[in-house]
């Protein structure tokens, strides 16, 4: 069986999608997100800045800034997403949208650096911590960055589960940021943890996953719900042969 770790609101429907591709699959929610006070003054702050290039880093930035353009004019921008379920969302708005492939931080600067951008100025929609690569490789590269924080992970006082599991069911875990990966650190016995097999999103989780004691780390080729199957497939895989 797979535990996937996923922010709470995420949850529901990555269970769904792993159970109708036929795999056994349970989610825990050990963080949620809560939107800023930016948020609100995200679009005004967005035209003073004039960016040439908006980074979109996740769903729930995508979600915020459509939500911020029923109360104003709607920008003419062009966007870069990370994942699939980021680029849909700006697409029903916009028509000048990229997908980064692979859907990480390293996708995104590839996808700006085929635009070949000079002295040019890239705003970033993202939650509170996380993404420095993308603002530190764009600055050295003399891009002017600036980031705009539109909501934080906060850490749930008590995990949520969408079913009752044993640790011994669990085959494979499947984790999609380090916030999740250190609050699982903090919510289950460490050892259980790291005998078990892992799926992350990017070489950088697994760098900090494998610092932290795990041995069997597999990494997919994104965070998208069909990305995590396709790894749970190889690593099943795997595992039979």
């Amino acid at each position: 069986m797979y535990l996937i770790l996923r922010p709470k609101a995420k949850l529901a429907d990555s269970v769904a999608c792993f159970q109708e591709a036929g795999l056994s699959a349970l989610g825990c929610g050990l963080i949620d997100t809560v939107a800023l006070p930016e948020a609100t003054t995200l679009l005004p702050s967005l035209h003073d800045f004039n960016p040439d290039l908006v980074v979109v880093t996740s769903t729930v930035a995508a979600d915020l800034y459509i939500d911020a353009l029923t109360h104003a004019p709607k920008p003419n921008l062009s966007f870069i997403a990370v994942g699939a379920s980021t680029a849909k969302k700006l697409s029903s708005q916009h028509t000048r949208v990229v997908q980064a492939r692979p859907s990480n931080s390293e996708g995104i600067l590839a996808s700006i650096s085929h635009l070949k951008l000079n002295n040019a100025k890239v705003a970033i929609l993202k939650g509170r911590g996380g993404r420095n690569l993308i603002n530190e490789t764009l600055s050295a590269n003399g891009i002017t960055v600036k980031e705009f924080d539109l909501y934080e992970r906060i850490l749930l006082k008590e995990p949520y589960y969408t079913a009752y599991f044993e640790a011994r069911d669990i085959q494979c875990i499947i984790a999609t940021s380090t916030e999740i990966i250190d609050a699982a650190y903090n919510s289950f016995e460490p050892d259980w943890l790291n005998k078990c097999q892992w799926i992350v999103v990017s070489k950088r989780l697994k760098q900090h996953l494998s610092a932290l004691g795990a041995k069997n780390i597999f990494t997919s080729n994104g965070a998208t719900d069909s990305l995590l199957i396709a790894a749970a497939n190889q690593v099943k895989g795997t595992q039979h042969e």
